[in-house]
């Protein structure tokens, strides 16, 4: 029996879902397409009671026991409630999670990476957001031969770092909206996990026909 084609997942994935999707009967190829590198967050105050946070990379080294934390993806949640934070609303991306905190006419601080889209940014008026850059996002491109049936897209950073030096034609799988987003500057070939997390965007590869 032949494989049914060529994936490429741009983050090496847990043992178990390289297994799901290689009893499938795909040939799978797993490689690094960014790292994350930790900035020193040490004697950095969080102003405001209300935060938001769009990655679970942003969360580590901070307290956020007494704050009112607004996120994006389960992940990010388990990690906030790790830190100590309330987690008052999950959401499906940033802009959303922007809008949503937007709404209560509160200061707000946003902890995230020095790599990302303006979305937050965007809807808030000046004086009314704190940003703390808490991590670094490396891209780490590496160029392939041959084509894919499908990519497994787990941020923008991913997408932006495998596009730099391939091209897709087949379907690009993201891990949420934003990094869709990202992926529609590339191609208009794209599909959005049912949740944000890695497992969902295995499963929605594995329930998806591909030609």
């Amino acid at each position: 029996m032949g494989s049914r084609g060529r994936i490429i997942s741009t983050r090496i994935l847990p043992d178990n879902l390289s297994f799901q999707i290689k009893s499938a009967g795909y040939e799978l190829i797993e490689r690094d397409f960014i790292e994350i590198v930790r900035l020193d967050t040490a004697g950095i105050k969080i102003e405001n009671e209300v935060v938001m946070v769009s990655s679970k990379n942003a969360v580590e080294g901070f307290d956020l026991r007494g704050r009112s934390v607004y996120c994006v993806g389960e992940k990010t949640k388990k990690a906030v409630q790790r830190a100590g934070g309330e987690v008052m609303k999950v959401f499906k991306s940033s802009r959303q999670m922007a809008k949503g905190v937007r709404s209560l006419a509160l200061k707000a601080t946003f902890i995230c990476g020095v790599r990302r889209m303006s979305s937050v940014e965007e809807v808030f008026r000046e004086g009314e957001l704190q940003i703390i850059e808490a991590y670094n996002t490396e891209l780490k491109p590496f160029t392939f031969l041959g084509g894919f049936e499908a990519a497994l897209f787990f941020s923008p950073s991913c997408v932006e770092s495998f596009f730099y030096s391939n091209s897709l034609e087949g379907v690009a799988i993201c891990i949420g909206k934003t990094t869709q987003d990202e992926a529609l500057k590339q191609t208009s070939n794209t599909l959005v996990a049912q949740t944000t997390t890695i497992e969902s965007v295995v499963d929605a590869l594995l329930e998806k026909e591909l030609s």
